[in-house]
């Protein structure tokens, strides 16, 4: 709505209708009179937002409010059964889809296995196919699906719903929002996996909450999501964080982007297994897309193994190196080391806390936290909480009469 739009009293009625939302999303249970209060509206004005939404089934009521005077209130809640909710991470190896409902609490998962250097085409179907099967478990459930978020490596489009560029897949101008909305009747968000990742993480996370946060997604590629002051960085086009891309190493490998020398092609998973295969460690894996050879790593470094605890603690040394430039450049609290190698980099965690603190002016190193995530699904939950968002933000409440 532009600034010389003027807000009618519906377009009033579902702000406040987000408010209230806000509300509940923020404190939980609360009853009519105290979000009155928190909002300085009439009860009379709270009571008509409520019936409106709860007759789309986003809000219920549960016991009644025993703490205050005089007469008890019932308690109004977010509903978890109202509909579903559903993200997918699309990574060069497998589609995961993941499906929660309203609360986001897990419903179903499940993961599609792709073959090496599989097309967009190819792997967007795969992907269609999950999604079908999740809204085959909406039905039986009578849920309604709120949405799909769909996370991708590379340059997301945000605006348009594509990737841009991957540089790491080789893929451009891949549509999902048009085809995928067209195709399932509901709406479509597309998102930068390390983005989903970081947003997993401040809301859904261990350290969920905290303002300030960087969220290094390592796997095949390499990329970050960077919260400041409790609001995720994006840049000028949504593209932001492709650190994986920057200039790491004087006269390095190539890099799948055409560069020489990038961060990613010292830390990355290609980079692992070249530095693992030169300190004599015989892996047998599929090929440049797959990742299945990191639990035997794991299993070699639980067990002891000399050479590949080297090699993992070598790695760990440069992604704190790398890690202690964006700790410099944006000064935050926490950083989190996430993505399908995340359970490797376990290993490599003192070099990595080492490096980063050594490299850092002392007064912005004292306070930061360095924690390696055990969620495993950071960019699902990511997902999840973005069309959680989007759905508390526009909420579904049909034609609201002005009263």
């Amino acid at each position: 709505m532009s600034s010389q739009q003027k807000y009618d009293r519906s377009d009033i009625r579902r702000l406040n209708a987000v408010s209230v939302l806000k509300q509940l999303r923020e404190k939980g249970a609360m009853s009519r009179a105290n979000i009155a209060a928190e909002l300085g509206l009439t009860r009379a004005t709270v009571s008509n937002i409520v019936m409106d939404l709860m007759n789309a089934s986003l809000v219920s009521e549960t016991e009644y409010d025993a703490s205050g005077m005089g007469r008890p209130g019932l308690l109004l809640k977010l509903n978890p059964n109202c509909g579903a909710l559903i993200a997918l991470d699309v990574d060069l190896d497998r589609v995961t889809l993941l499906l929660t409902d309203f609360g986001q609490v897990t419903l179903w998962r499940d993961v599609a296995e792709l073959m090496p250097g599989s097309s967009p085409e190819t792997t967007l179907e795969i992907a269609a196919g999950l999604v079908e099967k999740a809204f085959e478990h909406c039905n039986s459930k009578g849920l309604k699906c709120f949405g799909i978020c769909m996370a991708l490596a590379g340059l997301v489009d945000r605006e348009f719903g594509q990737l841009a560029y991957g540089p790491t897949s080789g893929w451009q101008h891949v549509p999902v929002k048009a085809p995928w909305e067209a195709r399932f009747g509901v709406p479509v968000y597309v998102e930068n996996e390390a983005h989903a990742g970081a947003i997993g993480a401040y809301h859904r996370g261990a350290q969920s909450g905290t303002r300030n946060i960087i969220y290094l997604s390592l796997g095949v590629g390499l990329a970050a999501g960077v919260f400041v002051d409790g609001a995720l960085l994006r840049g000028e086009q949504g593209f932001a964080g492709q650190v994986g891309h920057t200039a790491f190493m004087d006269d390095g490998i190539k890099c799948k982007c055409g560069k020489k020398g990038c961060w990613v092609t010292e830390i990355g998973a290609d980079a692992v297994l070249r530095k693992l295969d030169f300190a004599g460690v015989k892996l047998l894996h599929k090929g440049d897309a797959g990742l299945d050879w990191v639990e035997t790593v794991i299993s070699k470094a639980k067990s002891g193994d000399t050479a590949v605890l080297a090699v993992l603690n070598s790695v760990g040394e440069q992604v704190g190196l790398g890690a202690a430039c964006l700790v410099q450049t944006f000064n935050p609290s926490l950083v989190i080391i996430g993505g399908r190698m995340a359970d490797l980099m376990k290993y490599a965690e003192p070099s990595i806390r080492k490096a980063i603190l050594a490299e850092t002016l002392p007064y912005m190193a004292e306070p930061l936290k360095v924690v390696i995530s055990t969620a495993g699904e950071d960019p699902l939950r990511g997902g999840i909480a973005s069309v959680f968002d989007a759905t508390m933000k526009n909420p579904m409440l049909g034609a609201l009469a002005v009263s």
